[in-house]
């Protein structure tokens, strides 16, 4: 009786197994295979329209004194640096005031009282987008580099017919620390989520650190008029509102990344995904149901696998069969993150990928539960 009970309950463990591993390996083979097998195709006769950069900045003098020269010295035709002072308390007006003697393009919009209830960045950017001269749109943060003079042009060489958003890649410096490695492996993660799903005319979201959009959009969607009461979420609750199965792009050459001088620490991470994930509860139904599934499954991937391990002990056949599905669902996922992480110049996150993958896994359930007592509070 106890060997018929052992016996049913290995295959039904196994069968529970392979069912969760078929679910993640279809959103492998779906989605996320997209973006890492993606050929980009050449943009013939790209117009030089003009460009406004927008960016709110609030205490940032000692990172503006890096950026702007990096910004401002974009090789492009015509364009202009939109710079919101958000009510600084340090010495930002003045940096931004010494960068104008030198540079026409640059504009400073200064904010020095508040006269909003509006929390975070939305009521700054929107005053910057107010302010700026041209139709197109391309945000930044002030601790944020391009990688090269060059971003501008890739970013706004999408806009072309129906294209009013362009989605890009944003990462941090490269330091020799754990840490370090985990946070680009989360960039990696989360990159080939929101360009997948664009890819799969289903964009669900953007970085504000670096995404571009036309004003007219900004407007006919009246802005961040319906998400005021949020203090985040300028740039992906929005993208999520606005973005359609036709008016969205992807741009992921090395030369059109923003690279930020964010050193992330674990606390600094950990509020920073619970807030995320506070975020996702304004998306549409479909992009939550399709998020929720994802981290759910990836989450029993691994309870599943542990189960099934220790049940199969005494089975070769069932031990055999939980290794190597295992192994099946990991050779897939370091493929298509291994070609995604050399597009993204993240080669050096790919020997840890599963290491970071059960990592991240692990922490979900708890990231979830502070998300919920944050909302709560």
């Amino acid at each position: 009786m106890i060997t018929w009970i052992l016996a049913h309950t290995q295959l039904f463990v196994l069968v529970l197994f392979g069912f969760v591993t078929l679910i993640l390996l279809l959103y492998y083979l779906l989605l996320f295979v997209k973006f890492s097998f993606h050929k980009v195709g050449k943009i013939k006769n790209v117009d030089m329209l003009p460009v406004s950069i927008v960016i709110s900045a609030r205490n940032e003098a000692h990172n503006l004194i890096k950026t702007l020269p990096k910004l401002l010295e974009q090789q492009y035709n015509a364009f202009e640096v939109v710079l919101v002072n958000d009510n600084s308390n340090d010495e930002t007006e003045q940096v931004i005031r010494d960068f104008m003697v030198q540079y026409a393009h640059l504009k400073l919009v200064n904010m020095t009282s508040s006269v909003t209830n509006i929390q975070g960045k939305k009521f700054p950017l929107s005053i910057g987008i107010k302010s700026a001269s041209y139709e197109l749109l391309l945000l930044t943060d002030a601790d944020c580099i391009p990688s090269s003079p060059y971003w501008l042009i890739n970013m706004a060489k999408h806009f072309r017919r129906n294209t009013s958003i362009v989605l890009g890649y944003s990462t941090t410096e490269k330091k020799k620390s754990l840490m370090n490695l985990f946070s680009h492996y989360d960039n990696l993660q989360v990159a080939i989520s929101y360009f997948s799903y664009a890819l799969a005319k289903i964009p669900y979201m953007g970085i504000g650190k670096n995404l571009a959009y036309t004003r007219s959009l900004f407007y006919e969607k009246k802005g961040f008029a319906s998400q005021n009461h949020i203090h985040y979420g300028d740039d992906d609750i929005f993208i999520n509102k606005v973005a359609t199965s036709d008016n969205c792009e992807i741009e992921y050459y090395k030369e059109a990344f923003t690279i930020s001088r964010y050193k992330p620490e674990f606390s600094q991470w950990f509020h920073q995904k619970v807030r995320y994930n506070q975020t996702k509860k304004h998306y549409k139904t479909k992009h939550k149901f399709l998020l929720r599934t994802y981290s759910l499954f990836a989450f029993l991937f691994y309870a599943a696998f542990g189960f099934s391990l220790a049940l199969a002990m005494g089975s070769i056949l069932f031990l055999a069969l939980t290794v190597g599905v295992f192994l099946l669902k990991t050779a897939l996922q370091y493929l298509i993150f291994g070609v995604a992480a050399k597009k993204l110049d993240e080669k050096q996150v790919i020997p840890f990928v599963l290491f970071f993958d059960f990592i991240y896994t692990i922490l979900y359930p708890f990231i979830c539960i502070a998300s919920f007592f944050a909302r709560r509070k």
